[in-house]
């Protein structure tokens, strides 16, 4: 084999090994992280079992909840995907906003803000089940956390 063009097949080789790998590496931290999907999931769990004593009542009301919340969330982070790969279909179709491509990112625009929604109300609801001054501690911290990225403070 010519030395050109066993280098133009080494080079496209490596590139599309390093391609996959990086696009798998990306996918799984994308996962992992739940960008879309928000901290404010997580900090709520760590508030109440951390900061807050809560009685076996409210442990057990949140508990049900949350497991509420999850059965949501899960749903709706499916419709995401789905809108996702509707999205990446008609853009590999057309190439353009188009029609179709349009459609598609209204889907995952929908199903982002429905995720977000339900997130809100599940910070609500558990508000709900705290006393006053549990109340307190529970806004305070939630606000630093949604305040968060702006403020560059955890």
């Amino acid at each position: 084999m010519n030395p050109f063009w066993r280098n133009i097949v080494i080079t496209l080789v490596v590139a599309l090994v390093a391609g996959t790998f990086g696009g798998w590496m990306g996918a799984q931290r994308a996962l992992d992280t739940d960008a879309q999907t928000l901290p404010l999931r997580q900090t709520v769990s760590d508030i109440v079992r951390r900061d807050l004593r809560l009685t076996q009542d409210q442990t057990r009301e949140i508990q049900s909840i949350e497991d509420r919340y999850y059965n949501k969330r899960s749903s709706l982070r499916v419709q995401v995907a789905q809108a996702n790969h509707e999205l990446a279909d008609a853009l590999m179709a057309d190439m353009a906003f188009g029609r179709e491509a349009q459609t598609a990112s209204t889907h995952v625009e929908s199903g982002l803000g429905e995720l977000q929604r339900a997130t809100i109300l599940y910070v609500l609801e558990v508000r709900d089940v705290l006393t006053p001054e549990q109340q307190m501690v529970y806004d305070r911290r939630v606000r630093e956390v949604l305040t968060a990225s702006t403020t560059g403070k955890p």
